[in-house]
């Protein structure tokens, strides 16, 4: 279970996860965030989090597998504006989750563009990000997933999934971790852009590397140079 109290206890955002809501259960935080959207009027940075997410999904429509009460599956919601960019709200939520874990459990974490987290060349996290308009309002809806105390790592995927349990062989406070992610990404939501882009240079494990990745079903092959 997931004891929103102890999120907001160590929250120092004056928006960012003000408003939680919570489900036990639930198929996607991405589909009931958009939901809450379309419905209503959420506060600008709403917190949408489950132990348990049964359909959560990546990239490309692939699943994001996450057993209960070991995890963090979350949404933010945010408003925008009419030429927010994405590529820049991928590169702070990536740079807010490795930053927020660095702080809570002195575990350094590298970031795999456009949305992978990673630890010991391992990904351990993942970042989905989609918009909507509502009348004449840009809405984000940011999910990200975080294997935190997962054990149970298919075997297929061991050689290139773990968690922060299995790498550092200790149990890790889901909810305060939350909180200093959260601490962080207000920071560099408020922060000049060239800024935490340069920091997030930092973090990257690919600069100047070959990687590939897709777009519109193809396959695109190339060497990151920043």
């Amino acid at each position: 279970m997931i004891f929103t109290n102890l999120i907001q206890a160590n929250l120092q955002t004056s928006f960012i996860a003000r408003n939680i809501e919570y489900f036990t259960f639930t198929d996607s935080t991405n589909d009931d965030a958009w939901e809450l959207v379309l419905n209503n009027t959420p506060p600008n940075g709403t917190l949408v989090i489950t132990d348990h997410q049964k359909n959560g999904r990546g990239r490309r429509n692939t699943k994001w597998l996450s057993t209960p009460g070991n995890n963090l599956t979350f949404s933010l919601i945010l408003k925008g504006e009419n030429n927010c960019r994405l590529e820049s709200f991928s590169i702070l939520s990536g740079l807010a989750i490795v930053k927020g874990i660095e702080k809570f459990t002195d575990i350094k974490c590298d970031l795999k563009w456009p949305n992978d987290i990673m630890l010991n060349k391992k990904k351990i996290g993942g970042v989905l990000i989609e918009t909507k308009k509502k009348n004449n309002d840009i809405y984000l809806v940011i999910g990200i997933g975080l294997n935190i105390n997962e054990q149970e790592i298919p075997k297929e995927l061991q050689n290139i999934a773990s968690s922060l349990k299995i790498e550092k062989s200790t149990s890790i406070q889901r909810e305060p971790l939350l909180a200093f992610i959260l601490n962080e990404f207000e920071k560099l939501y408020n922060s000049n852009t060239e800024q935490y882009i340069a920091d997030w240079k930092k973090y990257c494990n690919h600069i100047n590397k070959k990687i590939s990745f897709h777009k519109n079903n193809n396959l695109i092959e190339g060497n990151f140079i920043y």
